[in-house]
C-alpha cells in the first residue's frame, strides 16, 4: 500500500500554496511602510529565495541524522511553528515597521520582510527534503521522489499566488488574510495529526496543543482587528512636528490595486474643523471637507490649468478617478467629462463618501494605457491624475504612452498633468519632461518642487497669460515655487533621452525622492491607518 505519502503529498501543497501567497500578502503588507520601488521589491524576492534555500538545507540536515519518526514529528509541526511566528509577526509590524521606514527605507525594508517571512518560510520550505526522506524510507526511491515532491510543492505556490491575487486581497483586508492563512495551516495540521500512524501518543499531543495555540492566537486578533490597531495607534507618540491629529476610520474597501481607507480627521484636541481624506495605501489622495468640497489644492490647479490651456474645451478625458473631484469641478464648469479609473472600488467609494454622481460623467472602468492606445481625436483636454503607490506607474511614462495620449486630441488640445519632481536632482524631472515634450513640444509649469508638480503640455499654441504676466521661463527643474503657470525652457530637457517602453527606467529615476515621501508618509499617519 502506497504511504501515507500521497495525503502529506496534499500537505505539501497546500503549504506551498501558503508559501507564495504570505510572499504577495508580505509585499502589500509593507507598501504603506516602505513604497513600491524596485529596490523593495528586489528585497522581498531576494529575502524569500534566501529563507527558501536555507529551509531546504536544513530539512534536508535533519533527514541525516533523524529517525523515521522524528522526521514525521518534524513533518507535521513545520505548518504549526509557521502559523505561530506568522501571527508573531503580523501583531509585531504596526508597530515595527514606522519605526524602520524612518531608520532607513531600504534597509528597514529588508529587515521587515525578514521579520515576516523569515521563520515561516524556513519551516515551510524544510518540509520538502522531510517528505522526500519519508517517501524514501517507505518506498526504497534513490531520490526519495524529489521531483514530484518539488513539482507538486512549486503547483501549490502557483495555486496560492492566484488564489491570494484574486481571493483574499480584493475582499479582504491584507492584516486578517495572512492571520486567515495561520488559521488556515493550524485546522491543517489538525487535520492531518488525525491520520498519523507512526507517532506515539506523546508526540501526538504536544502537536495538538500546538495547533490549537497557533488557531487561537490568529483568531483573536483577525476578529478583533479594530481594536488592537486602535490600542496600539495609542500607545504611539506621534512623530509629527505638526499639530496630532486624530483618525477615525469610517470606511475600508479591499482591492486588487490596493487599499483603501476613508478616514475622517481632526486635531487631536478635537479643536479646527473635521476633514475627510482618501487615503490609498499609506498615501493620501484627496482631502474634503464634510460637505465634499475639496481641501486639497491640486484639484483646484487642475480645473485652472485646462480653462487656461483649453479655455473653449467641451470634451475633457480625465485618467483617474480619486475622489471624483476634479470631473465634477469640470462638470460644474459645464465640460462633457468622461473618466477612465482602473479600479472599480474607487469609484464606489468616491460615490458613497464624496459626492460623485455618475451620471455627471461617463466613467470607463480601464486601464489608461489601454484606453488611450484605442481612443481617436475625440477630447480638447486632457487630465492625468494617475498616482499609484508614491508616484505615477512607469508604464504611464513613457514616449509612446504620451504618443497615445496625444492621439486622444483635437488638433488645439491641451494635456495637463498631476506629478512628482525629486527636489534634490533635476535630472529626473528633464528626462520626464523631454518624454512629454516627443508628443507637446510646450511645456509649462506650476507648483513646487518640494510637492506636487503641475505641467502642462501643448503643441505650440501662444498664450496670452504668458505675455500679459511677464513671468521669465523656468530655468532650474530642482528649485521652483510658482503658483502661475510658466514656461519651461526647453534647453532643459532637450538634450535628455526621453523614457521609453523599451527601456523605461522612471522608477529607478525617481526612487530617491520616491522613497522620500514614503518615509514621511509612515511618520506621520498611526498604525490603524498605515495597516492594510
Amino acid at each position: 500500500m502506497r504511504f501515507a505519502s500521497t495525503r502529506y503529498e496534499i500537505l505539501i501543497f497546500l503549504t506551498g500554496a501558503a508559501t507564495l501567497s504570505l510572499e504577495v500578502l508580505a509585499s502589500r503588507i509593507m507598501t504603506p511602510y516602505f513604497g513600491v520601488s524596485l529596490y523593495i521589491w528586489s528585497g522581498i524576492l531576494s529575502i524569500t529565495l534566501a529563507f527558501l534555500a536555507i529551509g531546504y538545507q536544513i530539512g534536508g540536515k535533519l533527514t541525516q541524522t533523524w529517525s523515521r519518526r522524528a522526521v514525521e514529528y518534524a513533518f507535521l509541526g513545520a505548518p504549526i511553528v509557521s502559523a505561530i511566528f506568522i501571527t508573531l509577526s503580523t501583531l509585531l509590524y504596526p508597530l515595527l515597521f514606522p519605526w524602520l521606514s524612518q531608520v532607513n527605507l531600504i534597509v528597514g525594508s529588508f529587515v521587515g520582510a525578514s521579520v515576516i517571512l523569515a521563520l515561516p518560510l524556513i519551516a515551510l520550505s524544510a518540509m520538502n527534503p522531510l517528505l522526500i526522506s519519508l517517501q524514501a524510507s517507505e518506498q526504497g526511491a534513490g531520490d526519495g521522489g524529489a521531483g514530484r515532491v518539488f513539482f507538486i510543492s512549486t503547483m501549490g505556490s502557483v495555486t496560492g499566488v492566484l488564489a491570494t491575487a484574486f481571493l483574499f486581497i480584493p475582499n479582504v483586508t491584507n492584516f486578517r488574510g495572512t492571520l486567515m492563512l495561520c488559521t488556515g495551516l493550524g485546522l491543517t495540521s489538525l487535520i492531518y495529526l488525525w491520520g498519523a500512524r507512526h507517532l506515539d501518543q506523546d508526540h501526538k499531543r504536544h502537536l495538538f496543543i500546538a495547533a490549537a495555540i497557533a488557531i487561537i492566537i490568529s483568531l483573536v486578533p483577525m476578529v478583533e482587528k479594530d481594536k488592537y490597531l486602535n490600542f496600539i495607534s495609542a500607545q504611539r507618540i506621534s512623530s509629527s512636528i505638526t499639530i496630532e491629529r486624530s483618525y477615525k476610520i469610517v470606511a475600508e474597501y479591499t482591492s486588487m490595486f490596493g487599499n483603501i481607507k476613508i478616514a475622517e480627521v481632526q486635531n487631536a484636541d478635537g479643536t479646527g474643523e473635521v476633514e475627510k481624506q482618501l487615503i490609498h495605501d499609506g498615501l493620501v489622495q484627496n482631502r474634503t471637507r464634510l460637505d465634499n468640497s475639496s481641501l486639497t489644492e491640486y484639484t483646484d490647479v487642475l480645473e485652472e490649468l485646462v480653462q487656461l490651456y483649453a479655455p473653449e474645451a467641451r470634451d475633457v478625458l480625465v485618467l483617474g478617478l480619486g475622489a471624483g473631484i476634479v470631473p465634477r469641478k469640470l462638470a460644474s464648469a459645464g465640460k462633457k467629462v468622461s473618466v477612465v479609473e482602473i479600479n472599480d472600488v474607487t469609484l464606489m467609494a468616491a460615490i458613497e463618501h464624496f459626492g460623485f454622481e455618475e451620471d455627471k460623467a461617463s466613467v470607463f472602468i480601464e486601464d489608461a494605457r489601454t484606453y488611450a492606445r484605442a481612443c481617436s481625436g475625440q477630447f480638447d483636454a486632457l487630465v492625468v491624475d494617475l498616482f499609484l503607490g508614491d508616484n505615477v506607474p512607469d508604464y504611464l511614462t513613457t514616449k509612446e504612452f504620451f504618443g497615445d495620449l496625444r492621439a486622444c486630441l483635437r488638433a488645439d488640445g491641451a494635456l495637463v498633468m498631476n506629478a512628482f519632481f525629486d527636489s534634490e536632482n533635476s535630472v529626473p524631472n528633464g528626462r520626464l519632461l523631454a518624454t512629454i515634450a516627443t508628443a507637446f513640444p510646450d511645456i509649462s509649469i506650476s507648483g513646487a518642487s518640494s510637492g506636487n508638480v503641475y505641467l502642462a503640455g501643448t503643441t505650440g499654441q501662444e498664450f496670452a497669460h504668458w505675455s500679459e504676466k511677464g513671468d521669465e521661463p523656468v530655468t532650474d527643474l530642482s528649485f521652483f515655487s510658482s503658483r502661475s503657470s510658466q514656461r519651461v525652457n526647453p534647453a532643459l530637457y532637450q538634450d535628455l533621452a526621453p523614457i521609453t517602453d523599451e527601456h523605461n527606467i522612471f522608477s529607478l529615476l525617481f526612487s530617491d525622492a520616491n522613497m522620500a515621501m514614503r518615509q514621511y508618509l509612515a511618520g506621520e499617519l498611526p498604525p490603524h491607518i498605515l495597516v492594510n
